[in-house]
């Protein structure tokens, strides 16, 4: 298989395992965690996979670019790339996009979910995903069995 059929491979299992409801952090949906520490405009999450920053910083998204980067390595690994091959790699979420997203019953504003793998020799996949998320908020939604409450 090519190096550009490869990296579509990673990048879309990457973004359909973060969307999923089973990424949580501390026991809660992890965009609906990320979503409540931005805090205001331009509600936006970037996440360095290669080197596990998250902007804008903090304990949340720090935690979940760490994940989110070993996630990442192994990925390229079952696909026989080496992680010296990315030149860049990122995950990237625009929270109240302007966007259409999902039914009308769906819960939470749209947001628009991106990642982005550029190997060292100039070959690039991209992946992406619209759906709707609401902000975390304590007593709104449950967790998982035995989570606790993320300080956010």
């Amino acid at each position: 298989m090519k190096i550009r059929s490869r990296l579509k491979h990673v990048a879309s299992g990457l973004l359909a395992r973060f969307i999923g409801r089973n990424n949580d952090y501390q026991g809660f949906w992890t965009l609906g965690v990320l979503y409540r520490t931005v805090h205001a405009a331009p509600w936006r999450i970037e996440i360095d996979l290669i080197t596990g920053q998250a902007c804008p910083g903090n304990e949340v998204a720090a935690s979940v670019a760490a994940e989110q980067s070993a996630y990442l390595r192994a990925a390229l690994s079952k696909q026989n790339i080496p992680w010296l091959a990315l030149h860049r790699a990122t995950l990237t979420v625009q929270f109240n996009a302007d966007v259409q997203a999902g039914y009308t019953g769906t819960v939470g504003e749209p947001f628009v979910c991106t990642v982005t793998l550029d190997s060292a020799t100039g070959h690039s996949a991209t992946a992406s995903f619209t759906g709707r998320c609401a902000m975390w908020k304590p007593g709104h939604f449950s967790g998982r069995a035995g989570c606790s409450v993320p300080y956010v």
